[in-house]
């Protein structure tokens, strides 16, 4: 067992630091007003400081349910929502509460999911194609998926693609976790439907505020069945009683009297902007790194064509204080890769170009 890259990565930056790294939100972005003015209506209840149902505050429920039937076209109850402590805790909760010792995971993935399930000491294949999931999935296996601006890859699947994999999974009559920490941050504000829309019976579908209001915040969800959120309230229970009532309330209250979809609006417009920028500075100064611009999410991802090893390049980077993500940790065998992830949401214009810089220097 080891720490996540990212995680290390970032406990080791200072403020002099450029980062590339992590997948952190814009912090001039964040609702301060409207954050403060909800903690202060909350903690006029005292109950904001008292436990609470372990499968999360009633009226957070009813609302993140309605984001599904409203803005996913899936309809679905409170009763079919599960508050986590961020969305990372889901991948605990589930696969605790599932008999199951094989995952099947895209390569490259999500770092973050790939820790937890080594550290469940779970089997990881991989694939690259639908053809290749096909053939390596069995009947009540699981199947992680990012249907939406893929972490690192920003790949995004089409309707046609969502379809399939549903097939997929129906035919082998097993599990998905599907992880849209990124599905409502499309640049033009175009929302597509997830996987689970044509795959209800044995499927997760995670989402989290971290990406679309605070992650400081530490709260997302899963969606299922009633009869999946039954077994995963047991197993959240063992792990926490349940998610801070505060901070569930906080949300609560700032979704009551927000909108919620004009804030992540504002931030869908920010991020595309400072994305070109990047891509921008890329084409300019990083002309052998190759890559496709992003229709949302926060990262962009391609690949060196004049260098093999992008962990080389990330650590020689690092003594000259700019991070960014080597692809080889998004991959479960950790294979040697010329690819690598940047974000672009933390950084302002001055940074990113000159951390661009530096980089154009490194690969000559």
């Amino acid at each position: 067992m080891k720490r996540s890259y990212i995680r290390k990565i970032l406990d080791a930056i200072d403020k002099d630091t450029i980062s590339f790294a992590g997948g952190l939100p814009n912090e001039d972005l964040f609702p301060l007003k409207q954050i403060s003015k909800a903690s202060k209506k909350v903690l006029k209840d005292k109950s904001s400081l008292q436990y609470s149902k372990s499968q999360g505050i009633d009226s957070l429920r009813e609302k993140i349910a309605n984001f599904y039937t409203k803005v996913y076209n899936l309809k679905t109850t409170k009763d079919e929502i599960l508050i986590t402590t961020g969305s990372q805790q889901a991948f605990d909760i589930i696969l605790k509460s599932l008999s199951v010792n094989n995952l099947i995971v895209e390569s490259p993935s999500y770092i973050g999911a790939l820790s937890a399930f080594r550290i469940l000491k779970k089997n990881i294949k991989d694939f690259k194609t639908f053809e290749q999931l096909n053939n390596i999935l069995k009947k009540d296996e699981v199947l992680y998926s990012i249907s939406d601006y893929q972490n690192p890859s920003t790949y995004t699947y089409t309707k046609k693609q969502r379809k399939e994999v549903a097939n997929i999974l129906k035919e082998k009559d097993a599990y998905l976790i599907e992880d849209a920490a990124y599905s409502l941050l499309n640049f033009e504000g175009k929302i597509k439907k997830p996987i689970c829309t044509f795959y209800k019976d044995k499927s997760y579908h995670l989402g989290t505020f971290s990406k679309i209001v605070a992650p400081g915040l530490r709260v997302g969800w899963i969606r299922a069945n009633k009869e999946l959120i039954e077994k995963i309230i047991v197993v959240k229970e063992s792990l926490d009683l349940h998610t801070s009532t505060f901070n569930q309330m906080i949300l609560d209250k700032y979704l009551e009297d927000n909108n919620i979809f004009k804030h992540i609006e504002k931030n869908a417009k920010n991020y595309k902007k400072r994305m070109n920028y990047m891509a921008d500075c890329m084409e300019k100064y990083l002309p052998n790194f190759e890559f496709k611009r992003p229709k949302g999410g926060m990262f962009i991802y391609g690949k060196f064509n004049n260098i093999n090893d992008s962990m080389d390049l990330a650590t020689k980077a690092l003594e000259k204080k700019v991070a960014f993500v080597p692809a080889q940790v998004f991959y479960f065998d950790e294979q040697k890769s010329n690819e690598a992830r940047f974000n672009f949401t933390n950084c302002n214009f001055k940074e990113t170009k000159k951390g661009i810089k530096i980089l154009a220097e490194l690969t000559k």
